[in-house]
């Protein structure tokens, strides 16, 4: 009888067990990002992020952007910045495959007619 409870405890205490959180990040020339992603479990994950302009112009006033992973990616046009940051939505995928802590994502941030690509890698 000790011997179900604590398999039935151990059941109950791994279902309470909350996925995996992954933060990445990443510098270019003109712009910093966060990005975060949950994940809820094998095909279950919500990102969101904030994208900031740390260029010596004046910041632009809408970005056209993406973040890819090897699972997939988020972007967003003519997206509004405020005073040159710009806050990454909760995309939720079910059913996909998930970011994994261990990649790095590629970022694209187009504005005003100019172009900068850089690398997320897992923040420590």
């Amino acid at each position: 009888m000790k011997k179900l409870a604590s398999l039935l405890l151990v059941l109950v205490l791994s279902g309470c067990v909350q996925g995996d959180r992954y933060q990445f990040a990443g510098s270019g020339d003109n712009w910093d990002v966060l990005y975060i992603v949950d994940v809820a479990g094998q095909d279950n994950q919500q990102a969101t992020g904030t994208i900031v302009y740390t260029g010596e112009d004046a910041a632009p006033e809408t970005i056209i952007y993406s973040i890819e992973s090897a699972s997939g990616g988020t972007s967003g046009a003519n997206v509004s910045t405020d005073e040159g940051s710009v806050n990454i939505g909760g995309g939720t995928c079910n059913g996909c495959a998930v970011v994994q802590g261990n990649e790095e994502l590629d970022v694209e941030i187009k504005w005003d007619g100019q172009i900068e690509t850089f690398g997320l890698t897992t923040a420590k």
